[in-house]
């Protein structure tokens, strides 16, 4: 999940719960919807993720170019060249990658809970890059996600041969993601939505270029699977952006929160992914966890 065209901030004459709450179930079932055909496409199909990233990035330009050229708020040559800019590109194409990468090995379910952890470390990154406060609910929250880890990634028992260079990509790309929340919370004083966004869609396709034309063409039918993938995904991005316009944090953080249940439960449905009792454990811990660090609580 990119997040460099949300703005959680909100007016509050603005608030609409309703077609906020719509505009973020929509955002669910694009999310969800790309991570399950990433996983078939790589699993099944044997497509490489590299296609995927390439894809996404191509049809993020598009809506980049859709949504934000006619009102003069993007410049593609800041983009490609801004040195902040061109960290949120690189480090977003690095993080996006990490996540396509270990979809179709660890699966839908578990490489997006691991993913979603990036909540707890831009939490913690924030303290001493931009002077955020670490309050006590926050640091509960960072140990339940982290126990979430140990156990989704079966360390409990101390047996470290259990954790591969799958689940290392996987906490390598949450960790980078977090980067880049902190990168794009700077960018923001400066920059249009429109001209961040496109750095990580111009980097990603950078990135995912020779890799795919190291590897085998898709066939027709897969590449209709890749341009769906990659319209969900943008229908995904959609639907956070304009939720978080009419919803508080709390209320669109928590729809967000839901994204790894919904992708799991699908992917335990559709693609008979399997989790372990000690697993589901430590996917409820990481989701109490990043619950408890994005959603402010009722006094602040």
């Amino acid at each position: 999940m990119d997040l460099s065209m949300s703005d959680p901030s909100v007016d509050s004459n603005r608030i609409d719960f309703r077609r906020g709450s719509l505009w973020m179930l929509g955002s669910l079932v694009g999310f969800t919807g790309m991570a399950l055909l990433v996983k078939h496409l790589g699993a099944a199909r044997g497509v490489s993720g590299w296609w995927a990233l390439l894809f996404r990035a191509l049809v993020g330009l598009v809506l980049v170019w859709i949504l934000y050229a006619p009102r003069g708020q993007v410049s593609f040559k800041r983009a490609a060249t801004g040195r902040m800019l061109v960290s949120r590109g690189v480090l977003g194409a690095f993080g996006t990658a990490a996540y396509y990468m270990t979809l179709p090995i660890l699966g839908a379910g578990k490489a997006t809970l691991i993913g979603n952890t990036w909540v707890i470390w831009a939490a913690l990154l924030a303290v001493p890059l931009l002077g955020e406060t670490l309050t006590f609910r926050k640091i509960a929250g960072m140990m339940l996600a982290i126990a979430g880890i140990v156990f989704i990634t079966g360390l409990q028992g101390g047996d470290w041969s259990v954790f591969g260079k799958p689940e290392c990509l996987a906490i390598a790309g949450a960790l980078i993601s977090a980067a880049v929340v902190v990168v794009i919370r700077q960018l923001t004083r400066t920059e249009t939505s429109g001209t961040i966004f496109a750095s990580q869609c111009l980097y990603t396709g950078l990135l995912a270029l020779p890799f795919c034309m190291a590897s085998a063409l898709p066939s027709w039918a897969d590449l209709g699977l890749l341009v769906l993938a990659a319209v969900l995904a943008a229908w995904g991005q959609i639907g956070m952006t304009e939720g978080f316009r009419y919803l508080p944090v709390s209320i669109g953080g928590a729809f967000q929160i839901l994204l790894p249940l919904c992708i799991t439960v699908f992917g335990w449905f559709f693609l008979a992914e399997t989790f372990t009792e000690a697993q589901i454990l430590g996917g409820l811990l990481i989701l109490a966890g990043c619950y408890g660090v994005i959603v402010p609580s009722k006094r602040s």
